[in-house]
């Protein structure tokens, strides 16, 4: 056989790997502290949520789980592989790396392929590219390895010129796609590498490796209209029960919070047109998708346009449960009727503080009261809310951090996220350096007010005694995740029980494991035991298969 080409998704880390790695800075910053209080220790390992729910399944019911978020048609990888059908040029997807390594193995021993190409969406570091380009060079030492999507974008908005080319040249890969969007980009470059003399440097947005130099190409936005080939097709893993699908409607975002580079990242606000949504909605229906999940970061946003989808969803019956992300700011009661008429499951809320005091900060144009409003309505109308908070953001002190932590557990979301904040260079408050005397990157920063390592310590106290809602660290498992478990036959009462047993494992040491903490761990080690849809889930498929 051959390929011209493949496209490999997501790469989830171990948290066993992550924590060998920042470990040894573990008294820098708050980045140990962050990772530790979202994992727990099970026979010795260090587990994150996400893999905590994998290894309950198998032992509660005595068959291993192969559930997983990352079996949700990955979007890069079908919406690369849509562009290049639609021009007659067939590349194979990897949908995820974990699932698919025996897949690419196979296809890089018996094909020859021109590229491969390796997905950066939901990366925030280097390490797990660089393990898939030393596999895939293992394998082939002399295929082209191409990386694009927002860890490449946000290298280069974050970092100088020379920063940029030494973090790329870590990366090791030969060719880098700087661009939004993406597709066009990938396919003028294959297009390149069928020539017998390749000429990329006629290639706008891309870096490439020239010997020992990083080469880059003038900067050329796409700028693909979304209402072109609305379509976007699915593939889905064999006897699985289908999983929710991805759905993209808009790219950017109208709002600039000061704390946000997604506009920046972004760029120009584009939407796709109503018809197009409806022929991408009637197609997802038609191969019998229940769930979906929108990726817009504003999908409300503006409010007649949400409005508009709403209704198309309820007219044309299609019975889809839905997740997005949802801004409270932008709402009123017709709102909230709609989403439940037209099937909302939940929506994950960017909260980010319960102090008006930090939200002014933000510029988040919205106030504890209207928030707290918006709570109560999701939960009027049995809508599931995920509120993501943080904790450091500058101007921040013990006192406003009280204030945040009063109202998770006065709003009572359905779950909650809460975290350390995180500093970003190319974001609107690093102009206001000066003023908060704000130094540091990452989870290792300080201001006026407070530093990392005091953030992080009130946010595991916080999680700690937080009773009043449930903690769900979106590290590794959010609304998406629940979304994708309860499709495939858990229910959401199943994972209040796993974490009000969660939240008592977090921020635990080797030596810390007592009697108490044994015996929390057996109780999340069988939270899944009577679901029987579940096992009759996993009953159903044939271990002796191979994951494509």
């Amino acid at each position: 056989m051959d390929v011209a080409g493949i496209i490999i998704g997501f790469n989830d880390e171990k948290m066993e790997t992550i924590i060998k790695r920042i470990e040894p800075y573990k008294t820098k910053g708050a980045s140990y502290e962050h990772m530790i209080s979202r994992s727990a220790l099970v026979d010795g390992k260090r587990l994150k949520y996400s893999e905590l729910v994998t290894e309950s399944i198998t032992r509660s019911l005595g068959m291993k789980s192969d559930l997983s978020i990352y079996r949700m048609p990955n979007m890069a990888v079908h919406y690369i592989c849509n562009y290049f059908q639609n021009r007659n040029v067939i590349i194979e997807p990897i949908n995820n790396y974990n699932f698919g390594k025996e897949r690419l193995r196979y296809l890089l021993q018996n094909s020859t392929p021109k590229f491969v190409a390796v997905s950066s969406t939901c990366i925030v570091e280097a390490a797990p590219l660089r393990e898939e380009i030393e596999y895939i060079r293992s394998i082939n030492p002399d295929v082209t390895v191409i990386v694009g999507g927002p860890f490449i974008n946000s290298i280069n908005y974050e970092y100088h010129d020379e920063q940029q080319k030494y973090l790329l040249q870590r990366i090791g890969a030969d060719i880098f796609i700087h661009e939004r969007q993406g597709e066009e980009t990938l396919y003028r470059v294959y297009l390149e590498l069928c020539k017998e003399k390749p000429d990329l440097a006629s290639v706008p947005n891309i870096l490439y490796r020239e010997g020992n130099e990083i080469r880059r190409t003038v900067k050329q936005a796409e700028n693909l209209s979304l209402d072109m080939d609305p379509v976007k097709k699915f593939t889905f893993y064999e006897n699985h029960i289908l999983p929710p699908v991805y759905v993209r409607t808009a790219i950017s975002c109208s709002l600039h919070c000061a704390f946000c580079r997604y506009p920046i990242l972004g760029g120009e606000l584009m939407y796709m047109q109503l018809e197009s949504i409806e022929k991408n909605f009637d197609y997802i229906h038609s191969i019998g998708v229940k769930y979906i999940t929108f990726i817009d970061d504003s999908l409300n946003i503006p409010l007649e346009r949400f409005k508009a989808i709403m209704r198309l969803m309820i007219r044309k019956q299609y019975n889809f449960r839905w997740c997005s992300f949802f801004r409270i700011s932008h709402s009123d009661e017709e709102t909230y009727e709609l989403m439940e008429q037209s099937g909302c499951l939940g929506v994950i809320l960017g909260i980010e503080s319960g102090s008006n005091t930090i939200l002014k900060n933000m510029d988040k144009r919205v106030t504890r009261e209207k928030l707290f409003w918006g709570i109560q309505q999701l939960t009027k109308h049995h809508i599931i809310s995920y509120a993501s908070c943080v904790i450091g953001f500058p101007g921040e002190t013990k006192e406003t951090a009280a204030e945040t932590i009063r109202f998770i557990r006065e709003a009572k979301p359905t779950f909650y996220d809460l975290q350390c904040w995180f500093f970003e260079n190319a974001v609107p408050i690093n102009d206001e350096k000066k003023y908060y005397n704000l130094e540091g990157y990452g989870y290792s920063w300080s201001h006026k007010d407070m530093n990392s390592a005091e953030a992080g310590k009130i946010v595991t106290e916080a999680i700690r005694s937080i009773d009043e809602t449930y903690f769900m660290p979106a590290l590794s498992f959010n609304l998406w995740s629940l979304a994708y478990y309860i499709s495939q036959g858990a229910t959401i009462k199943e994972f209040f029980e796993f974490s009000n047993i969660f939240k008592n494992l977090i921020s635990t040491e080797q030596d810390q494991v007592n009697e108490f903490y044994q015996q929390n761990v057996d109780k999340l080690m069988q939270v899944f035991r009577n679901n029987k849809a579940l096992e009759a889930n996993l009953r159903m498929r044939n271990s002796s298969k191979q994951d494509v």
